[in-house]
């Protein structure tokens, strides 16, 4: 099991999470080492409007491997291909940062994992990457670079109910709706 190191912002201190279940208690002593790290997990996300969904994709994946990397869309990556993110970078980063189910995150600067997964595959030569991708897109960014280094590509199912679209869906709707209401009542009054 590996875990990243991160500072705890309120005292300042450097920390690692360690699961209830993995036998570690206070005061023994663990090795962190890199070359013992058999399966990276990798998995991406754009994590605008973070919802269930998101995190049941990234608790998922982390059930897959010893170490956890989640990459995070920038924005200028989000804006290649799609509208603006609503919360920029670094917000988005700080949500997916905070969450026990992934060791650490990094940027992608791509809507393509590809640059990240070759990068991660040259730091950790030991390990068998695994891609983490959603079953809602039909072609697999950086599916090539897996199968040609001989990893594996996971797909959870996409849970459709609390997907980003649908919930500004449902919020645009009931907007509208309010607003129409709203107009009602003013012509009424008149």
């Amino acid at each position: 099991m590996k875990k990243v190191v991160w500072l705890n912002k309120s005292n300042k201190q450097l920390c690692v999470t360690i699961p209830k279940n993995s036998g570690i208690k206070e005061g023994d002593i663990v090795s962190l080492e890199k070359e013992k790290i058999k399966r990276i997990i990798y998995s991406f996300v754009t994590a605008d409007l973070f919802h269930y969904g998101h995190l049941q994709l990234l608790e998922n994946a982390n059930n897959f491997g010893d170490f956890h990397i989640c990459g995070v869309l920038t924005d200028d990556a989000i804006k290649s291909y799609k509208e603006a993110p609503v919360a920029n970078f670094k917000e988005r980063k700080a949500i997916v940062s905070s969450l026990r189910c992934v060791d650490m995150v990094i940027p992608q600067k791509n809507k393509d994992p590809t640059e990240n997964l070759k990068r991660l595959h040259s730091e950790f030569k030991n390990a068998k990457l695994i891609l983490i991708h959603g079953s809602d897109w039909k072609k697999i960014p950086g599916k090539e670079f897996i199968k040609k280094i001989g990893g594996e590509i996971i797909q959870p199912s996409f849970y459709e109910k609390l997907s980003t679209d649908n919930i500004v869906n449902k919020i645009s709707k009931a907007y509208k709706k309010r607003k129409n209401e709203s107009n009602n009542n003013s012509r009424r009054s008149k």
